[in-house]
């Protein structure tokens, strides 16, 4: 009877193994190796992935991937085929387009070595199968993404670059955006500002750098492509989310925060500091970092983001150690007051405007300036910040040799500020703004100037006719979070000069400054009862010197205006 059941056995044993391998035989025309040995081996990848996170992201990667493909493989209890999504929250220089580039690469050898995807999917005959990777913009997928995934299959001997339409299985074709595989397997680089992500069949999504995608576009772009996925491919499908955060209200952090509190087994989650998973990375080497913005090198290198809406500067105390207590401008005894202006139009209508009065205006004329302006005419003030370079000495290394270097260090002089009356209906008067513009150019050297694109067209053209080079710039959120972030390292390393400016009523400059919030950690904005006109212009300013090449000789004034009324 033993003997019986133990032929029994056998048999069943014999059958099975006969089944899986004609099942095998059916499934693939080249078995493929596991993730790890594609990355390794001299025969794909010939990279070495970091031994601790980077290394334990692709094990698990791999874990996913052949729990979807081969039913056979089993690897522990964890039941990985559930699994449709992976979130890799890793600091920066953790080799992230590293990861995603070898992640898509591998994808389309697995497919590749296939007999029929289109089958084993359940497919029609030719349908084609999507690998899509979402860089933040066009240039990021266009110009870093795709050229490093290029450079992927170039140094893979298994796959044969040609310049026709893929007829082996080993073959790919590169063109503009895409890489076009053997059974219709293509290879996709597209950008979070895109509009459209309709008529794909993707197997693999990759949102690269998700967290600093626009709110709205990574909702969007996530919700197109999962839809697309899932109701093509079901649970087979792998979205992987790959960044680190900027805010805890970035998309990234929404997911994982949600994963946390729901335990989601379609969820796998990891989180890594930059030097947990790229080992070379040492911590004491980004004490600069951490010294000049400790609460955004904390948030790039060990993920932990600051909150959706909370005060740009952490640090507000920042601030008072770098206002010059009592110097209200830099020439002591100015006076300047508000006026109401009038103009007379065509018809002998008298419009009347908010403007400034300014008396003893003696500004340095050896100093270089620049200017920095926030143009409000109904609504919001318009205001002028003016600074001066002055050439500092600062230690650097270089090289691996430590030398001095001089850098211009912005020193606030003067602010000036135009607030128009909603009651008494007075908006701002632009020509007495460029009257005061036109007044200080007449007595110092302006070598630059920058203003907001809004109401500032002829502030600038008048300017420019002055020999300075202004320019009115569309201040997006990402160019004005660098203006910011800018004046913010400056502020916490003591590298600035700011005016102890005072108001009769409302708030000054310096405590609008520290009422300044970061929104989804890439916009700047105000509270509600607050504004940031001032600090918009004095980021401006202190931009336009700090980025200058340090003026050491001497300047003096130009010749008088002719035409433009001079003010008291």
């Amino acid at each position: 009877m033993t003997n019986e059941n133990g032929f029994d056995d056998l048999l069943k044993s014999f059958i099975s193994m006969a089944e899986e391998k004609t099942e095998t035989q059916d499934t693939w025309r080249e078995v493929p190796v596991d993730l790890l040995t594609f990355f390794k081996s001299n025969k794909f990848l010939k990279e070495s992935p970091y031994p601790g996170k980077q290394t334990e992201a692709l094990e698990t990667i791999n874990k996913i991937i052949w729990s979807k493909l081969d039913k056979h493989k089993t690897f522990d209890e964890k039941d990985y085929s559930k699994i449709t999504e992976g979130l890799l929250i890793f600091g920066k220089g953790s080799g992230k387009d590293f990861l995603a580039s070898g992640i898509l690469a591998y994808f389309a050898y697995v497919l590749n070595c296939m007999s029929n995807p289109q089958k084993f999917f359940g497919f029609g005959q030719g349908e084609p199968i999507d690998l899509i990777n979402v860089a933040v913009n066009s240039y990021q997928a266009n110009n870093v993404f795709f050229k490093k995934l290029k450079a992927r299959l170039a140094n893979c001997d298994w796959f044969k670059p040609v310049n026709y339409y893929p007829k082996a299985y080993n073959e790919y074709q590169t063109t503009k955006n895409q890489i076009r595989f053997f059974n219709g397997i293509t290879a996709h680089s597209a950008h979070s500002e895109a509009e459209a992500y309709e008529g794909f069949n993707p197997l693999l999504v990759i949102f690269d750098e998700i967290s600093g995608y626009d709110y709205k576009n990574a909702v969007f772009a996530y919700n197109t492509l999962r839809s697309s996925a899932v109701s093509r491919f079901n649970d087979k499908m792998l979205l992987i989310f790959i960044s680190y955060p900027r805010s805890q209200e970035d998309f990234l952090m929404q997911k994982y925060n949600n994963y946390l509190m729901t335990k989601d087994e379609s969820i796998f989650a990891m989180i890594g500091k930059s030097w947990e998973v790229n080992p070379k990375i040492k911590r004491e080497s980004l004490q600069k970092d951490y010294d000049r913005d400790p609460e955004g090198a904390m948030c790039k290198y060990e993920c932990i983001p600051p909150a959706i809406k909370q005060g740009f500067f952490q640090f507000p105390e920042k601030i008072d150690e770098v206002v010059k207590i009592g110097k209200k401008a830099q020439c002591h005894n100015i006076i300047i007051q508000d006026t109401i202006t009038s103009r007379t139009i065509a018809n002998g209508e008298t419009k009347y405007y908010s403007g400034i009065e300014i008396f003893n205006l003696n500004l340095e004329p050896s100093f270089t300036y620049y200017i920095g302006g926030d143009g409000g005419v109904n609504s919001d003030s318009y205001v002028i910040s003016l600074f001066h370079g002055e050439p500092t000495p600062v230690t650097v290394v270089e090289n691996g040799e430590t030398v001095e270097k001089l850098f211009n260090k912005p020193v606030e002089d003067l602010l000036l500020v135009w607030i128009p009356s909603k009651k008494e209906r007075l908006p701002v008067d632009l020509l007495n703004v460029a009257d005061v513009l036109s007044m200080i150019c007449s007595k110092v050297h302006v070598k630059k100037a920058l203003f907001d694109k809004f109401n500032s067209a002829e502030v600038v053209q008048r300017l420019i006719s002055y020999g300075v080079d202004a320019e009115d710039k569309n201040w997006s959120n990402q160019f004005q979070l660098q203006l910011y972030q800018n004046l913010k390292n400056l502020i916490y390393t003591g590298q600035i000069e700011l005016l102890d400016h005072t108001v009769d009523y409302g708030i000054n400059a310096n405590e609008e400054l520290k009422h300044i919030q970061i929104i989804n950690g890439n916009k700047i904005d105000h509270l509600k009862d607050k504004s940031k006109d001032m600090s918009d212009a004095r980021a401006a300013a202190a931009w336009l010197c700090i980025t200058d090449e340090p003026d050491i000789g001497k300047n003096y004034s130009m010749p008088a205006i002719l035409g433009v009324k001079p003010i008291k």
